[in-house]
């Protein structure tokens, strides 16, 4: 029932006049934000406690902003995917990054580590730079095989493979990036296995470091990525690095400071665009102070 759910709607968001799905999407996610009692609550609560919003009237506010945002993105998603190619994707996404990092994206067999967070669209962020680079996007599947089977073969485009979490190893992606491709990763949630403390608007929280550990042990420039919409069907894909750190010779310790300079990146990002942010997430799942 899902994957005959799930394809029903990706066939009529793609034969129906964008606006009129852009509005049917904001009114669910409006639904959706009265309904869905809990992650209302964890997204005003984060909101209030990262300090964004002094009062909670602002921090609803922004919530629903938050819930609409990423109902907006499920449906231009599914457009881009139809309408962005090789040829015009320059017409829906700007890309804003250094010059350096721009050279490493056109260098061919340069690998490229791409730590990334759900904000914005980040589904147009991995075609996107797909466009310039073959990338190897790790992901979350899910449960109901079927429904992962769909959305995967949906998502995947060319130069964009999807690569589960749960059933590769590290080895896959030492060899993505010694062919030149781009190993992206999302750093952004609650990390159970393989983590280290950072601080995340000030309140610690864990964090995966195997974007770190796959710098260290490849050496491969490490960037962060966020794709923003600007107006319907139109991203500035912002890229900030490379981010470094100076090597002690301690390998976690060396994990923790890329850590926590990724997350302080994302940060950053969260702070100019709050409404893009996925809030409705349990990010901050320490009850204390973690030890260093």
């Amino acid at each position: 029932m899902q994957y005959v759910v799930a394809r029903g709607l990706s066939g009529l968001v793609a034969v129906s006049p964008p606006p009129l799905m852009l509005g049917l999407a904001q009114a669910t996610a409006r639904l959706a934000f009265l309904l869905w009692r809990r992650r209302r609550r964890i997204a005003v609560e984060n909101i209030l406690e990262a300090g964004l919003s002094p009062t909670v009237a602002g921090a609803r506010a922004m919530a629903l902003a938050a819930f609409q945002t990423f109902a907006v993105m499920l449906v231009e998603t599914v457009i881009m995917r139809r309408r962005m190619t090789r040829e015009n994707w320059r017409e829906y996404v700007e890309l804003d990054a250094p010059a350096e990092v721009e050279r490493f994206l056109r260098q061919p067999g340069q690998g490229l580590i791409v730590a990334s967070a759900h904000l914005g669209n980040w589904e147009v962020a991995a075609q996107a730079a797909a466009m310039l680079k073959p990338i190897c996007a790790i992901y979350r599947p899910f449960t109901n095989p079927y429904l992962d089977r769909a959305v995967r073969a949906q998502r995947e485009a060319e130069g964009l493979r999807l690569v589960s979490r749960l059933a590769e190893t590290p080895m896959r992606f030492v060899r993505a990036l010694a062919h030149g491709e781009i190993v992206a990763l999302m750093v952004d949630q609650h990390a159970v296995r393989g983590r280290v403390a950072v601080q995340f608007f000030g309140r610690p929280a864990w964090a995966t470091k195997s974007v770190a550990m796959l710098h260290l042990t490849t050496r491969a420039p490490l960037l962060v990525a966020c794709a923003v919409r600007l107006r319907p069907l139109r991203y500035a894909l912002h890229v900030v690095g490379p981010v470094t750190c100076e090597r002690t010779g301690d390998r976690e310790k060396d994990a923790i400071t890329l850590t926590q300079a990724l997350t302080s990146q994302i940060e950053a990002v969260v702070r100019r665009y709050p409404e893009q942010y996925m809030w409705g997430h349990r990010r901050w799942r320490v009850r204390r102070a973690p030890a260093s």
